[in-house]
């Protein structure tokens, strides 16, 4: 709501209701991170093309985190098949512009002995295919990766 006083400026509880705004707007997009995607836990070459033996491990970096309680989770999506894991991690941050390295890991499609015995098939083939990896940071969607 906005008030107009006689000269047609706004009030001063309009410009401190704003300032208000601006800094919870502020607070809430503070942390910047950034991801990659890569298939072995020495994190040297990412990648984007995995083999049904494959894990796929996520790893983010996120800077300038603000002091409190945050949440990170990622959403493992197969274009034809929809969501089909969500992971999440929850931590707290003690100091200003803290940085944080959070990973995430996702075994594609091997199947266990038993089951393999008992389908005649090594691999989840409903697996094979187009995925995307959402990732948010107290639920902003932060960063997305591809990979097949």
């Amino acid at each position: 709501m906005l008030k107009l006083i006689s000269s047609g400026r706004p009030s001063a509880t309009v410009i401190v209701s704003s300032m208000v705004l601006l800094l919870l707007v502020q607070q809430s997009y503070g942390a910047e991170c950034s991801g990659a995607t890569y298939n072995t836990t020495a994190f040297e070459k990412e990648t984007s093309q995995y083999s049904p033996y494959e894990k796929v491990y996520l790893i983010i970096e996120c800077t300038g985190i603000t002091p409190g309680e945050h949440t990170m989770h990622a959403n493992w999506i197969h274009k034809k098949r929809g969501m089909i894991r969500s992971d999440k991690h929850s931590f707290t941050a003690q100091a200003d512009n803290n940085t944080r390295g959070i990973s995430f890991w996702f075994k594609l499609s091997k199947k266990g002995p038993m089951a393999s015995m008992f389908s005649n098939q090594d691999f989840h083939e409903e697996n094979f295919g187009e995925w995307r990896v959402e990732t948010y940071f107290n639920d902003e969607l932060v960063v997305t990766k591809n990979f097949t």
